[in-house]
């Protein structure tokens, strides 16, 4: 890989193009070994598509090389808090935190994950120092209310959100964190287990489970996805609902069951999953453009648009934007003067169950 190649990728991530940059790296055989800056590059991108069990692997083969590097520990920290392992988010950002103390956004990710694992005053203590540094940090001011909630107490450290403040922007590479924790994340409903409980916690805290029941839940979960690709959906739903009696309402275990009934075609219930699964965490151009179909299926063009204009704007690199787009404008044409409109009760789209 020439550095103007690797400059390239670069260029295709700063401009959001990440399913070219994802082609355009698998297309080179792009790997840790031969060339870690690229890879690197690949890393994000997936992760930034919402690939994070794609992202893992390559972030594992990376850590030798960037290390030391502490945007490279927040995106791999940021990718394994998506995949629920938190102790391991959490030695992450300690190390970055570690290189960069001062940096705000690992500060307020910090936090944030400190109140997944409810070790509240931990948490209030960095929250409060950020928002004394910086008054206007809305996430930070987000995550405040967040851990008021949490933490059973409304006092006055709880502070409502400031509509004047400049919204949190996308992330880059070297700032990796800013999209896991933007202010929409309250996606996190997965096991908190603290260190030292306070006395407002304590009754939550000791309904949680431990740490070995989790990592089965995860385990359960990536048997699951698996389940799916083997086309075992009965048993992925099975598998799911098993893993969300402990790991609580997790998106990925939505997405799940979303792509399980979708094979199923079960289309009401896949949308429904699906619609969770962003409500818990955030839009990713897959959900969006399943979102699109299931819209379709029931004849609300307009919301199908609504999707397609998301997944466009995540990334407009994705190479089922244009196909799509031309369904739709067809599908339009077709409709001629018919729109959808809200009946008493829904008629759900016909479906055949699969053979076997």
């Amino acid at each position: 890989m020439t550095v103007t190649s690797t400059n390239q990728l670069s260029e295709l991530f700063s401009a959001g193009r990440y399913h070219d940059l994802i082609a355009a790296a698998q297309s080179a055989a792009i790997s840790p070994q031969s060339d870690p800056v690229a890879a690197q590059l690949l890393a994000g991108a997936l992760f930034s598509v919402g690939e994070f069990a794609e992202a893992a692997p390559l972030l594992d083969e990376l850590e030798p090389a960037f290390g030391l590097n502490a945007e490279f520990l927040s995106l791999f920290g940021a990718n394994c808090r998506r995949l629920g392992q938190l102790q391991r988010a959490e030695e992450l950002f300690i190390r970055a935190l570690e290189i960069a103390p001062r940096s705000l956004p690992i500060l307020n990710n910090q936090a944030n994950l400190l109140i997944d694992l409810g070790r509240f005053e931990e948490a209030r203590e960095i929250l409060t120092h950020l928002l004394k540094e910086a008054p206007d940090y809305a996430d930070a001011r987000a995550n405040m209310n967040r851990l008021s909630f949490q933490n059973g107490t409304q006092k006055n450290d709880s502070v409502a959100s400031d509509q004047s403040s400049e919204p949190v922007q996308g992330w880059s590479l070297a700032d990796p964190l800013l999209l896991a924790f933007s202010e929409e994340e309250v996606d996190s409903y997965g096991l908190r287990k603290p260190a030292q409980p306070d006395a407002a916690a304590a009754s939550l805290l000791e309904s949680l489970p431990e740490a070995d029941e989790r990592a089965m839940a995860l385990e359960q979960l990536s048997q699951a996805n698996q389940a799916v690709v083997d086309q075992q959906f009965a048993l992925a739903l099975q598998l799911c609902s098993q893993a969300l009696r402990v790991l609580g309402a997790d998106p990925l275990i939505y997405d799940c069951a979303s792509d399980a009934y979708l094979n199923l075609r079960c289309f009401h219930e896949a949308e429904l999953c699906l619609l969770q699964a962003m409500a818990l965490s955030a839009p990713t151009p897959k959900r969006c453009l399943n979102l699109v179909s299931f819209a379709c299926l029931r004849g609300d063009l307009a919301l199908a648009q609504h999707h397609l204009r998301q997944a466009a704007a995540l990334d407009p690199s994705h190479p089922q934007l244009d196909q799509i787009r031309a369904n739709l404008e067809k599908r339009a044409k077709s409709a001629d003067q018919t729109h959808y409109s809200f009946s008493l009760t829904w008629e759900l789209p016909k479906t055949t169950q699969p053979d076997g």
